[in-house]
């Protein structure tokens, strides 16, 4: 690496945060890492009010299923936090990432990048204005299409045959920066969700390193998405339902 030497990586705690970080340390042995882990589901929420809102607004089995994959992370082996204690990485959390506090962590370490891992945190100026060479993140869509959350889900449900994955720069307006890298990849009639994630959250793993690597070299190529796009809530009820009666499962057991 020729300019980035410090890399603040800010994610929740969920299998796909916990790829991403992975992959991103693994490429970049003599970066200095530090990671910031977002607490609650949703942007200022507690975790409990974080599944409250979720119950409310999405689907009784949507819910189920990604408490399945969560209950399953929090209880292997390895999590973010657990990988930053073996190779002596400083953590730290926050329910809010423009928080002063996390803000005042953050310009301590004078981070050259920052990289956002799955997490549901809105990022604000101040925070933005830290690290030399900006902040990046990726998102399971070719932007602008399908901006939102669980968009993966979305894909499925509204029967697409392909999805992708975009690495732009983060702004304030959510989903809305710069493409620096992006792919598609065919979604296979028999592919389930989780599947599909895993699959999203691997080219999303390759984008983001090749991104870091762009940025550094000072090669980084930008496109601007163009036109409204489009967007998606939490998962309905109507569309769970759809998802089901088109034979599509979250889970090879479910």
């Amino acid at each position: 690496m020729n300019r980035i030497k410090s890399i603040v990586l800010v994610g929740h705690e969920n299998s796909g945060s916990l790829y991403l970080f992975r992959t991103i340390l693994d490429s970049f042995p003599d970066v200095t890492f530090t990671l910031v882990v977002t607490t609650g589901l949703y942007y200022r929420r507690t975790f409990l009010g974080s599944i409250w809102k979720l119950v409310k607004e999405s689907s009784l089995l949507f819910c189920a299923a990604r408490f399945a994959e969560l209950l399953r992370y929090r209880t292997a082996a390895a999590t973010m936090s657990r990988v930053c204690k073996q190779r002596g990485i400083r953590v730290s959390t926050t329910r809010d990432i423009n928080a002063q506090e996390t803000i005042a962590e953050i310009k301590a370490i004078s981070p050259d990048l920052l990289v956002s891992l799955y997490t549901m945190h809105i990022y604000g100026a101040d925070v933005l204005a830290v690290p030399h060479f900006g902040a990046i993140g990726s998102h399971p869509s070719i932007l602008p299409n399908y901006r939102g959350l669980e968009v993966f889900f979305w894909a499925m449900a509204n029967n697409e045959d392909t999805t992708g994955v975009s690495v732009f720069t983060i702004d304030r307006k959510v989903d809305a920066g710069q493409v620096l890298r992006e792919e598609t990849m065919p979604i296979r009639p028999e592919q389930t969700m989780n599947e599909v994630y895993r699959m999203v959250t691997e080219c999303a793993g390759r984008l983001l390193v090749a991104a870091i690597r762009d940025i550094d070299a000072g090669r980084a190529t930008y496109r601007k998405p163009e036109g409204a796009g489009s967007y998606y809530p939490m998962p309905t009820r109507a569309a769970v339902r759809r998802f089901r009666q088109s034979g599509k499962r979250f889970f090879k057991w479910f």
